[in-house]
């Protein structure tokens, strides 16, 4: 009955106070006006126009229309469709979808009800129709027009948000400032930015929605249901603090905060450059009652964590609000596309060109053919007179890294090499950093300073790896109780390793998130071990590819609410290792990461492929080719080897292979799965054959396209792709299981072949 009782109090709790918003640094968001009174242009006015562009006022929706001086292209924020109406039953024209005519959608609670609840609001519905919206043009030095800032003012709910429109050279920007926005007792969420900016009419020919997806992925356009498909993806991967039981399921991370559309010889591509952090990307596809498809920003102003209480047979889900909203801007460039722009090649270039000049992108061209990953030791049990305890296995040591590495630079001469959980607790989850130390069992100090001499006599980078972000004990200067991110209900946001048999979180192998705060002394400690070591290089896997929120400091900072702030973190913290002088090498890399390595490896070569997909490409490859060298993931713990290694030719990618020394029977029970086709065994290793072959097949054509950036990448057929590399050469990849004609000859089942017309 004690039970019972205590859980019916704990959801109670839950319900009703962690809905209720908390108190702490409250950023002022001005009180709702009542007063103001609407003053929009009753015509479709220009706002601006320069060389290229012409900014004009849409009057119908409250939005913008962007219009290309001398000819008839246009790209509107909220479309117009090009097919005749439907007629309902009584043969009457049926009104457009309110959805397609807003240019903002915005997610708010109601912190008075239980739950809250998510409810939505559309600018069409609850502002220019049902609100008020005020016009005030936006100057430059000169005094010329150069802009709009269009206040929604949305009467019901009693809140405002103010959307600057500015005409740049190239480029619309559109921008929301939180320190305009205004609220009353209801609390926004979310605000969606443009929904329909980057939309194609359903069944539209040659036309595909581009989402980042892992590598890059095109989205069907065609019409599929009155709901159509839906996806979503956070950038930069899922905040693993927004739930407190752990999502088992695998997911391939947007890496990149953009997205674009094709629509025949037109189309569109979008650059979040402000507040990416806390950007999620949606997609709504064959939607019959928008009769568009789209792909757009949806901003989440305030982070939240999902608690779940059980009480009896039913379990109560919440979400935690924190009281404050985020503080600062949130914004995308968007650029019209047409002709042979209009597709991902031109999208790629756009934000490779972006990425130059404004994030300080430079040309890399030594690319390595090969990577070899080694790994240290993982934690096993063992027994002693029946009695059990944990030690870590060396799965390769030093002396045997040393071997490994000596006898394939006889035969591989363009090669790096990563030393992998080679700290205290092996590959597995200890102390951050893997203690900065090296683990007894796998080696010592001067053996590993014989190893780097060793790379450094052979012209091989080596890097060593350290987990900064999880760990599980406190050492190493940071304390597992106190340095710990915490979630939105001021909870310790407590992480698991999943069971891999049966995908739940294991109890026993608890670990925590560092707080963001403290990175840039982590990846300091990182940077003076592996110079003690004489190392010429740092890893940071972890860091590079995680990105997650952190409530630890709500009574004095919105930062890291919603991960808003995290990349600007890193991207200050790993700045340490370029003055260092030593390299960085990254793994799966998000952008703000990926800009600053030496070396990615496993560059994401596929998409999610979630149902509204129909084609991945390569466009991760494209944007950092011949600026950043990347390999694929280990060929050698692949689903598909033939498939990885083709990702590898098409997107002219160095090649990767993990490499064990040891094996013992307790690894089949081992947490992490860098054990089963990795044993090495030197001399008449078959791995070290299938290594040294494969590099033999490869080395020739990877030295064709080294240095060379991809001018552009096409899908000629279903599962045939063209990529064409500056210095001339073109290849054609087929993936599919029968062969195919391209304009270079036949290319047979799962091959490719250079040459020809692209």
């Amino acid at each position: 009955m004690k039970k019972r009782i205590f859980s019916i109090v704990l959801c109670l709790v839950l319900l009703l106070g962690l809905t209720a918003c908390g108190g702490g640094f409250t950023p002022a968001q001005t009180a709702f006006n009542t007063e103001v009174k609407s003053n929009t242009p009753s015509t479709d006015d220009i706002i601006a126009t320069n060389d290229k562009y012409t900014l004009q006022y849409d009057s119908k929706t409250g939005g913008v229309n962007l219009l290309e001086n001398g000819t008839e292209n246009k790209w509107e924020v909220t479309p117009t469709s090009k097919k005749p109406p439907q007629l309902n039953s009584f043969g009457l024209p049926m009104p457009e979808s309110p959805y397609i005519t807003s240019t903002l959608l915005v997610g708010y609670m109601d912190k008075n009800i239980v739950g809250g609840g998510d409810r939505f609001a559309i600018s069409y519905t609850d502002s220019v129709e049902n609100g008020r919206m005020v016009y005030k043009p936006i100057k430059d030095d000169k005094g010329t027009t150069i802009g709009v800032t269009i206040e929604y003012y949305f009467d019901a709910q009693k809140f405002m948000i103010p959307v600057d429109y500015v005409l740049k050279n190239d480029y619309l920007s559109v921008s929301i400032d939180t320190d305009g926005i205004q609220e009353d007792f209801l609390k926004i969420t979310t605000v969606s930015l443009t929904p329909f900016l980057c939309s194609v009419e359903n069944d539209t020919p040659d036309s595909y929605l581009f989402m980042p997806s892992g590598s890059g992925a095109l989205i069907d356009t065609k019409s599929y249901s009155a709901q159509g498909l839906l996806y979503d993806a956070y950038v930069y991967g899922d905040d693993v603090t927004k739930y407190d039981e752990y999502d088992a399921l695998d997911d391939i991370s947007v890496r990149f905060p953009v997205y674009g559309y094709k629509s025949g010889e037109t189309g569109g591509f979008a650059i979040i450059d402000n507040g990416s952090d806390a950007a999620v990307i949606s997609t709504t596809s064959g939607n019959t009652a928008y009769g568009f498809s789209a792909i757009y920003p949806t901003f989440h102003l305030r982070g939240y964590t999902e608690h779940k209480a059980k009480a009896f047979s039913s379990t109560y889900i919440t979400k935690v609000f924190p009281e404050n909203m985020l503080d600062g801007t949130f914004s995308i460039r968007f650029y019209p596309l047409k002709g042979e722009n209009a597709n991902y090649s031109g999208m790629a270039d756009i934000y490779r060109d972006y990425l130059i000049s404004e994030c300080g992108l430079t040309k890399n061209d030594n690319e390595k053919v090969m990577n070899i990953n080694l790994i240290g030791g993982t934690k096993i049990t063992k027994s002693f007179v029946g009695i059990p305890y944990t030690t870590v296995y060396a799965t390769t040591t030093v002396e045997e890294a040393n071997s490994i590495i000596t006898e394939l630079s006889t035969n591989i001469s363009d090669m790096t090499v990563k030393l992998k959980g080679f700290g205290t607790s092996g590959v597995d989850i200890g102390k951050i950093g893997g203690g900065f130390k090296l683990s007894d069992k796998i080696g010592s100090s001067s053996q590993l300073k014989k190893l780097a001499s060793v790379c450094t006599d052979n012209k091989i980078d080596l890097y060593m790896d350290y987990d900064l972000v999880r760990f599980s004990s406190s050492g190493s200067g940071f304390s597992f109780t106190n340095d710990v991110v915490m979630n939105s209900g001021y909870i310790k946001a407590d992480q698991y390793v999943i069971d891999k048999a049966i995908r739940t979180p294991l109890e026993d192998y608890k670990y925590r998130l560092l707080r963001p705060i403290m990175l840039d002394e982590a990846v300091e400690k990182s940077i003076n071990a592996s110079a003690k070591w004489n190392l010429g290089g740092v890893s940071l896997d972890t860091l590079s590819s995680l990105s997650y929120s952190d409530y630890s400091d709500k009574r004095e900072t919105v930062k890291y609410n919603a991960k808003y702030g995290f990349s600007d973190t890193v991207l200050a913290a790993l700045k340490q290792v370029k003055e260092s002088k030593q390299k960085l090498m990254v793994s799966d890399a998000n952008v703000y990461a990926a800009i600053n390595a030496d070396l990615i490896t496993d560059a994401p070569t596929a998409s999610m492929d979630a149902y509204s997909f129909i084609e991945d490409v390569p466009f991760y490859a494209m944007v950092f080719k011949g600026y950043v060298p990347m390999t694929t993931e280990s060929l050698n713990l692949a689903d598909s080897s033939e498939m990885v290694f083709l990702n590898a030719v098409e997107g002219g990618l160095g090649l990767n292979y993990t490499i064990t020394n040891n094996w013992d029977s307790s690894l089949i029970d081992a947490l992490y799965p860098w054990f089963y086709s990795t044993v090495y065994s030197a001399n008449n290793s078959t791995l070290g054959k299938d290594i040294v072959a494969k590099y033999d097949e490869y080395v020739k054509y990877f030295n064709s396209v080294k240095g060379a950036e991809i001018v552009s990448n096409s899908v000629i057929a279903s599962g045939v792709h063209c990529t064409v590399f500056s210095n001339g050469v073109t290849v054609y990849v087929n993936y599919n299981d029968t062969p195919c004609q391209t304009p270079a000859g036949e290319v047979a089942a799962m091959s490719y072949i250079t040459g020809g017309a692209a």
